[in-house]
């Protein structure tokens, strides 16, 4: 399932032009995430039979959705231990901090709550607000499982990546409160239709 290659520039082209603000992505595992994310919320995207503004919107979402983090330091985002109480609240501020920084770019408002609440669960438990259901944009609920799923199937400082089958197995698992059960079963619809390979963008 290939995306066009003029979505896949668009994709870079929105990359340099956050760079472009004065802002430095930290390393480079953290912008292929970035694109992979932005990737896989296109493919989720076009499962549920999003329009092509939706799915840019989508692209755009994905590819910013950790811009926060750029206000984390590293000491805390390269740890490779648990993170301490206070380590853990500033983490979990960067959603807000993307606002901040979005904001201030001009960006439209769809793309930022989808920035701004893609830490978000279905069942209330997530952050920064702890919205509920419908009150989650959709395009934050795709980002949500597009984010879980890199995050699970590739390695981070403090744990090796998951294996396919144990990733999947957490989805089913988060899709029963946490995250949208469409944009899980989309997201195997798309995964089972091309390699991992495929859908990545690093």
């Amino acid at each position: 399932m290939p995306v066009h290659p003029p979505v896949q520039q668009q994709l870079r082209g929105w990359f340099d032009a956050v760079v472009a603000l004065g802002l430095r992505v930290k390393d480079r595992e953290t912008r292929a995430h970035n694109l992979r994310v932005a990737r896989l919320c296109v493919h989720i995207g076009r499962q549920m039979s999003m329009s092509a503004a939706e799915l840019r919107l989508l692209a755009r979402a994905g590819l910013m959705h950790d811009i926060g983090k750029l206000a984390i330091p590293d000491r805390v985002l390269g740890k490779d231990s648990p993170l301490s109480e206070s380590e853990w609240t500033l983490m979990r501020s960067h959603p807000e901090m993307g606002l901040t920084l979005l904001d201030r770019a001009g960006q439209s408002s769809r793309e930022v709550l989808a920035v701004l609440y893609h830490h978000e669960r279905l069942d209330g438990s997530g952050y920064p607000y702890g919205l509920k259901a419908e009150a989650i944009p959709i395009e934050a609920r795709i980002v949500a499982v597009a984010d879980t799923y890199d995050a699970l199937t590739s390695d981070r400082p403090y744990r090796n990546r998951c294996s396919e089958a144990e990733a999947r197995r957490v989805l089913i698992e988060e899709a029963r409160n946490r995250l949208d059960v469409r944009a899980v079963e989309a997201l195997f619809r798309a995964v089972d239709f091309a390699p991992r390979t495929a859908v990545a963008l690093a």
